[in-house]
């Protein structure tokens, strides 16, 4: 696990070829979202970046302070409820309308269903609609606009998709005639992590290795427990302190921070060179990183919370060969095609 020192020493190279031109942050008003959208505009470069939330109004003073620390940034904030596909359609069709291009697609937005499943107003699990579908919307819709911006004859920044979830806990025990966890017995907080976190991998490992994409790099990353506000926010009026210690179980040595600390590991995932694409150079003793495949290219890059590249070539190989792959995709695409 690279220390914390050496990832604040690789942001510390960032120069304005190894910085993203425009990006989209879906989930930066808030924890490891907002960390790593702070961490970025504080680069002081020129640079544009999208911010998808909920209520504009209550996230102007944190846009006033962005504006503050980088006078040359555009700040474009596009309010709307992406639980709702309708809405992700809306909002993705303004990106479409305004740009050409876009170089950074980070997806952060999500919550742990503590209440129990609740529906949207479309039928889907609130949850994973926040967690998983919408982000499909965002990252199938705008791949048009990531692969424009991808260009081989150029060592500036290459464009990526950094999907910030739960990998490595990808399962191939899953309800696979029930992926929306609807069935009594079958929804809970771990079945959905479980469930999120291998279809989030499934869908990005089979849109990673579709040969148009190849200029494009796909993360699905681990942030570990990070101290946020993402207890209190899933409990909503149920909360109470005594909750935290009713969160779900993990791993003992798993890596806990804060949330500038995880917005430092995000920044380095998405603007190093370790996890493919062009970046902050290696340093020395450091080892390019492999995707699900074991390659160095052509795949998903599953990054744990210790930075480590997760070769889940077996696990996800079996779901590829018993068909679990392709329901889950068929699946997906039922749900959201309309949107699409």
């Amino acid at each position: 696990m690279a220390s914390l020192a050496a990832l604040r020493a690789s942001n510390a190279q960032l120069t304005s070829a190894t910085l993203p031109k425009i990006a989209v942050f879906v989930g930066g008003t808030s924890g490891i979202g907002r960390a790593t959208l702070t961490q970025f505009v504080n680069q002081g470069y020129p640079l544009k970046a999208y911010i998808v939330g909920r209520n504009e109004e209550e996230f102007r003073p944190v846009l006033r302070e962005l504006h503050a620390s980088n006078k040359t940034a555009e700040l474009i904030f596009l309010e709307g409820q992406i639980s709702l596909m309708a809405e992700t359609k809306r909002l993705t069709d303004e990106i479409l309308r305004r740009e050409e291009h876009i170089d950074l697609l980070y997806l952060s937005a999500g919550f742990l269903p503590f209440l129990g499943r609740q529906e949207t107003s479309e039928g889907l699990g609130l949850a994973t609609a926040v967690g998983y579908y919408s982000r499909q919307i965002f990252i199938q819709r705008l791949l048009p606009l990531l692969r424009a911006a991808f260009n081989p004859d150029t060592d500036q920044y290459s464009p990526r998709i950094v999907n910030v979830l739960g990998t490595g806990v990808e399962t191939t025990d899953l309800y696979l005639d029930d992926l929306e966890l609807k069935q009594p017995g079958h929804f809970s907080v771990q079945s959905y992590a479980h469930h999120s976190a291998t279809m989030t991998s499934v869908s990005l490992k089979r849109l990673a290795e579709q040969p148009e994409n190849s200029g494009i790099t796909f993360i699905h990353h681990h942030p570990g427990l990070v101290s946020t506000e993402i207890f209190k926010k899933s409990w909503g009026d149920q909360w109470s302190e005594d909750k935290v210690a009713g969160g779900p179980n993990a791993p003992s040595d798993i890596t806990r921070s804060s949330p500038e600390e995880a917005g430092a590991r995000s920044m380095y995932v998405m603007t190093g060179s370790q996890y493919g694409g062009n970046g902050i150079a290696l340093t020395e003793g450091q080892k390019k990183g492999l995707t699900v495949n074991d390659t160095t290219k052509g795949s998903l890059f599953c990054v744990g919370d210790k930075l480590e590249t997760l070769q889940l070539d077996g696990l996800l190989g079996k779901l590829e060969r018993n068909g679990a792959s392709a329901i889950i995709w068929n699946k997906t695409n039922e749900l959201i095609g309309y949107y699409l």
